[in-house]
């Protein structure tokens, strides 16, 4: 059993703030190279309302990676934003999996989400090994 104090968690949460953070500001700032490198080349677009959605999404992948940071401060007080990140993590896996399998996805979007999947597992590790530790109940914490 884990304590809610371990700086291995807190180090965790961190660099799971710093990967979204990655993701979302490269698919904000390089708009059109984040779509080729998710989808190909075909998928670029001057669609104003395509641009606008991946650019909402990218948003979120930010604000998500806000929520890790927050978690990594304090373990105790957001354990709903970690069973969020789960659940969204694990969304995004399945469906761009499906997209790859599809062809249209690129390999990039499948190993990102991969990756997504790998930090999903951890987040899960997390909750797990956390449970008897929480004041509230294993959602909440």
């Amino acid at each position: 059993m884990k304590n809610l104090n371990s700086p291995l968690f807190k180090n965790i949460f961190t660099l799971g703030a710093l990967w979204n953070w990655g993701v979302g500001l490269i698919g904000l700032v390089f708009t059109d190279f984040a779509i080729g490198l998710f989808f190909g080349a075909v998928a670029v677009t001057d669609n104003y309302f395509a641009l606008l959605m991946f650019r909402i999404v990218m948003l979120a992948v930010i604000i998500f990676g806000i929520g890790y940071f927050m978690v990594s401060r304090s373990l105790y007080l957001n354990r709903g934003l970690v069973w969020l990140g789960l659940l969204s993590k694990m969304i995004l896996f399945f469906m761009f999996t499906w997209y790859f399998i599809l062809g249209m996805a690129t390999i990039f979007a499948f190993l990102t989400v991969a990756g997504d999947l790998i930090w999903s597992l951890i987040f899960l590790a997390f909750l797990w090994q956390t449970r008897d530790s929480v004041d509230v109940n294993i959602f909440l914490g």
